[in-house]
């Protein structure tokens, strides 16, 4: 038999250490996870908005949707009102759990009449950019503008294909496996749909930078 070369042995020693530290961290990563606030004490109040109680989701829901937490939760700023929901998600293997709204408010009895993607710079926050969807339902004389996005981590996407995407990233990097969709609604008045979508982004350019900050939090 040849023999090995000492620098070769050296080089195959770092290797199989670098490998055993990297898998240690990853591990523990996985099995030491923080343990975060829930949403309902993270989010009892927003800058600005005073929380106007919480709304219930039935316990098949709850099961349905495969939820690890969640918010449902009127917010009021003098008489501008939202709603916002939340779903929360622990694990990369829920990914795509929650479902697009079409299928609920379809689902309700809703007509939807406008569906519509787009991105929202945060006036307040420099950097942040909102990646999102909306669309406007109609049922009974009643018109609702519905504005949602899927969370990985600190990024937004506008479907539940992105964030799987960027679930696929965040986990190839290490990162945690933290994701979330979002939904923040508000009935359509006498300003029509423009007022209404103002209404919503000045709610989420007070709430999302500290929602953005409990997602990335390990």
């Amino acid at each position: 038999m040849g023999t090995v070369r000492p620098f070769r042995v050296i080089l195959l020693a770092i290797l199989l250490a670098v490998t055993a530290f990297l898998a240690h961290i990853r591990v523990a990563s996985v099995s030491l996870p923080t343990p975060k606030i829930p949403l309902q004490q993270a989010f009892d109040r927003v800058e600005g908005w005073s929380g106007g109680g919480n709304l219930m989701l039935d316990d098949q829901v709850v099961d349905w949707l495969k939820l690890d937490d969640h918010l449902f939760r009127r917010f009021q700023e003098g008489t501008q009102t939202v709603t916002l929901y939340i779903g929360y998600y622990r694990t990369a293997k829920k990914v795509g759990a929650a479902h697009d709204p079409l299928v609920c408010f379809q689902g309700q009895g809703w007509t939807i009449v406008e569906r519509s993607q787009g991105s929202y710079p945060l006036t307040r926050s420099s950097g942040l950019m909102l990646s999102y969807s909306s669309m406007i339902a109609e049922r009974q004389g009643e018109r609702e503008l519905i504005v949602y996005w899927f969370q990985t981590n600190g990024r937004t996407s506008a479907n539940t294909f992105s964030q799987k995407v960027d679930m696929v990233r965040d986990r190839l990097f290490g990162h945690g496996e933290d994701n979330a969709f979002v939904r923040i609604t508000s009935p359509i008045g006498e300003g029509g749909a423009v007022a209404a979508l103002k209404k919503i982004f000045n709610f989420i350019d007070a709430f999302y930078p500290s929602f953005n900050k409990y997602m990335v939090k390990n």
